[in-house]
């Protein structure tokens, strides 16, 4: 049986069609896992009506883990500085993921509290948006994809609640 995870996706919306596509990839590489079942949620399933603020709300908090989708926009976005960041790695962190998805220069931008954690980049160079052509990103996200894994046999190692626990 596989283990449940779910995911918050937190991105800008400027990088709303760079976000779009990695995330279809990383899907694709999520659904046949052997040991984990994931569920990435994004503010995408809102429905009309709803209280977005609310919604999101409850995403981050029912989460096991953020996804963060970092680039300047993302570092920019007042948004996610108040509701989401302090919601992830504030008082009451959650394991994350971040990814960088455009590029962020480490020592001249405010990374709001991302500073301390590892951000993954392919060979811990590139971003997605510097990734050209399929094969490219393909392998970012395969690799990504082989990253989160590991993360996620750590944590539930951890935990001893884990799928080989």
């Amino acid at each position: 049986m596989r283990a449940a995870v779910r995911f918050f996706t937190s991105y800008a919306h400027a990088d709303q069609r760079m976000a779009d596509d990695l995330i279809l990839r990383l899907q694709q590489q999520m659904t046949p896992s052997a040991k984990y079942e994931y569920t990435l949620w994004r503010d995408t399933t809102i429905l009309v009506g709803e209280r977005w603020l609310q919604e999101i709300v409850q995403a981050v908090e029912g989460c096991d883990v953020g996804l963060l989708l970092v680039s300047p926009a993302f570092l920019g976005s007042g948004f996610i500085d108040r509701e989401e960041l302090p919601r992830l790695i504030g008082q009451t962190t959650k394991p994350i993921v971040p990814v960088m998805l455009r590029p962020v220069n480490l020592e001249r931008h405010d990374l709001k509290g991302l500073l301390d954690y590892q951000i993954y980049r392919l060979d811990r160079q590139k971003s997605y948006s510097e990734c050209n052509g399929d094969l490219v990103r393909s392998r970012f996200v395969e690799a990504l994809f082989l990253e989160i894994e590991h993360r996620l046999d750590r944590i539930f190692a951890s935990r001893s609640e884990g799928p080989d626990a």
